[in-house]
């Protein structure tokens, strides 16, 4: 989407934690002057050191057991002064009953698919709706056969998140989605946009 924007930027690198994901797009965008695709592992080493002017990370920050240290990761990566861009589910407040009843009326239905949910208790749904700014429940890990270990979105909360990029970077704005007028507490998505302090 960048690459195809009004003001694309002159090279852009896509990353995943999946070997499949990453051929699927080096084939799909082959010959997308300037755009390259590359395992996360790969950009664990130096040569990305202060490389990027910008990043932008969607809908990942909630499966991250360690969110600390691929923030860390992100400010080293950005060059002083370089922006970023992050999008999170919101699972706290009423978007939460709001998701939930729609994941479990697609469940009824045979609809999407939904590997790794786990399920709230009363007293947890509860906890999530009136969630403040700190952790409010304990988040399930799941593991993977090859010991690669995330969360589901169970007690997500976007505040926290919030709460780590600002302890890095210079936190500039943060708006909600689908309509900006929402505060995040009421929308689908939390959006963050920071700097890295020049």
């Amino acid at each position: 989407m960048l690459m195809n924007s009004a003001q694309p930027p002159a090279s852009a690198v896509g990353v995943e934690i999946d070997d499949r994901l990453v051929e699927d797009c080096r084939r799909r965008f082959h010959g997308v002057a300037g755009l390259e695709f590359n395992h996360a592992r790969e950009l664990e080493n130096e040569t990305f050191r202060a490389r990027f002017d910008g990043l932008v990370c969607m809908e990942v920050l909630e499966h991250v057991v360690q969110p600390d240290a691929l923030l860390d990761q992100f400010h080293s990566w950005l060059k002083p002064g370089g922006q970023l861009l992050i999008s999170v589910p919101v699972e706290t407040g009423p978007p939460v009953l709001v998701k939930q009843t729609a994941r479990r009326i697609a469940g009824w239905c045979g609809l999407g698919d939904y590997p790794g949910t786990t399920p709230y208790t009363w007293s947890e749904l509860c906890r999530s709706v009136f969630a403040g700014a700190a952790q409010h429940i304990v988040r399930p890990v799941h593991r993977n056969a090859d010991g690669f270990e995330s969360h589901d979105h169970k007690g997500f909360n976007w505040r926290v998140i919030e709460a780590k990029i600002a302890e890095r970077f210079a936190l500039e704005r943060t708006c909600a989605s689908p309509f900006l007028w929402l505060t995040p507490h009421l929308g689908s998505q939390a959006w963050f946009v920071a700097r890295k302090h020049p």
